[in-house]
């Protein structure tokens, strides 16, 4: 009798312990990475060396800036004017004068070196030799040619010059960009963002499947103004991020990616937050935190 009370003790114990381990755990959130001009920390921003360094990285999105050239072709560029400061001309002097894009034939862009100078607001950025402006085919090629690897990228259209002739039509433009896509078959894997909404309007005329960020730099409906806009993605400076506010993009189905945040602290507090993706400049970085902290 007491071995038959023993062996039903033993039972119990060992039946309570199994269900106690094999209770779901709650699902660890995934925090998508946007490798910020590639990987603007570490790398000349906007070169194929950043977008290489974003993808072996690990970021889940290659975050790039687009211009129109003198003749019309989608190129990578965050500003509107060739930078003085980043970039050299082709007898590797410092530029003298300001040269807007628009003025410069893709030709004519790749006698420029933007690799060779350091940029002081980043320390751990190293000069890669031989970097010069790349169009938006040109990527979509090396993408295409990765092996085995699936690039997906978030492209922001900039049409703020600083010279009203020098500033791209929204339709054309967006027709541009749009076209390459199809071409290459990355309409699916893209992500189309922008401060200028008329883009984002017109992107979602020409190319319904093509997914549409709103970015935000001040305080307004950010929520309602994403839904509106037939947008999925809010990207606000962190600064107008909170709770409360990716609570309401989350219930009119928007999701949340700030920018541009490189500091551990900054992460933290927008995945305390539920933010969806982070924008950084430090894609790398990023990753391994997600990765011990279990949010990847």
């Amino acid at each position: 009798m007491k071995s038959l009370f023993y062996l039903a003790f033993l039972l119990i114990a060992i039946t309570g312990c199994s269900s106690s381990s094999l209770k779901p755990q709650a699902a660890t959130k995934h925090v998508q990475v946007h490798g910020h001009r590639g990987s603007r920390g570490t790398h000349p921003e906007n070169t194929l060396s950043a977008f290489e360094e974003a993808v072996s990285s690990g970021a889940d999105w290659v975050e790039l800036d687009l211009v129109l050239s003198k003749d019309d072709v989608p190129v990578i560029s965050h500003d509107a004017t060739i930078s003085v400061d980043l970039c050299l001309d082709a007898r590797k002097k410092p530029l003298s004068r300001v040269i807007p894009i628009k003025t410069q034939t893709v030709k004519q862009l790749k006698t420029y070196d933007c690799g060779s100078v350091p940029n002081p607001v980043f320390p751990d950025q190293k000069p890669v030799l031989g970097q010069t402006f790349v169009t938006l085919e040109e990527v979509l090629v090396w993408a295409k040619n990765l092996p085995e690897k699936k690039v997906r990228f978030n492209i922001e259209t900039k049409t703020s010059a600083s010279q009203k002739q020098f500033e791209p039509n929204p339709r054309k433009f967006v027709d541009s960009i749009i076209r390459l896509l199809r071409k290459y078959h990355q309409i699916e894997n893209s992500i189309l963002q922008s401060f200028d909404f008329r883009t984002l309007t017109e992107a979602r005329k020409m190319e319904p499947n093509l997914k549409l960020s709103a970015l935000f730099g001040k305080p307004e409906p950010i929520c309602k103004t994403t839904k509106d806009l037939g947008a999925v993605i809010a990207s606000p400076n962190l600064s107008l991020v909170t709770k409360d506010m990716v609570k309401e993009c989350h219930s009119l189905g928007v999701e949340i990616h700030p920018w541009t945040l490189n500091q551990e602290s900054e992460w933290k507090s927008a995945i305390s937050m539920g933010v969806d993706g982070i924008i950084t400049d430090y894609p790398r970085k990023l990753t391994h935190f997600l990765i011990s902290s279990a949010q990847r």
